[in-house]
């Protein structure tokens, strides 16, 4: 229990700095310049990325901000239920210490609710393997998309001709 309890708080801490770092590179692409327009990158540096490119890189920060949100909304309700599991735990517990040992419909009243409880238990554990092969995932993609997107240089035009396209495409789906 200890060890999914430190496990589980490794795992939030994780996905908290991952959405952190998400959503400040988005605000931070987001926020108007203060200063003087910045000036396009010019067209001959080697390292500068295509629209094409870029295009996949904002699609792919976009999709790993969606899994962070799933991966987030999907530990709320095992936190949840992890509660549920306790509350379980400590009403059998009253209950046993409550219990005559002469009451055969009482140990079987018991028996029936522990079997409950490790139904809920199980279903928790099953939950939180998927969460933890999720947040793997995530991670993943989020260092590849790390390596391939925050090392290269992209011209600043062409971001923001993907936005209005972006914009476009959102008003024509309405």
């Amino acid at each position: 229990m200890t060890n999914t309890l430190s496990l589980r708080i490794s795992l939030a801490a994780a996905l908290v700095l991952a959405a952190g770092a998400l959503a400040e590179s988005a605000l931070a692409a987001d926020a108007p310049s203060k200063a003087a327009p910045a000036k396009p990158a010019p067209k001959s540096r080697a390292n500068l990325m295509t629209r094409d490119e870029l295009r996949a890189c904002m699609n792919e920060q976009d999709r790993l901000a969606k899994i962070s949100t799933e991966v987030q909304k999907e530990q709320l309700a095992l936190d949840s239920q992890l509660a549920e599991v306790k509350k379980m735990d400590a009403e059998l517990a009253r209950k046993r210490d409550t219990l005559d040992p002469a009451d055969a419909a009482g140990k079987q009243a018991i028996t029936e609710e522990e079997a409950k409880r490790d139904g809920v238990a199980e279903t928790y554990n099953t939950r939180l393997r998927a969460l933890r092969e999720q947040g793997k995932t995530f991670d993943e993609g989020r260092a590849a998309w790390v390596q391939r997107c925050t090392t290269r240089d992209y011209d600043e035009l062409d971001e923001a001709a993907i936005m209005r396209e972006r914009k476009k495409a959102a008003g024509a789906a309405k």
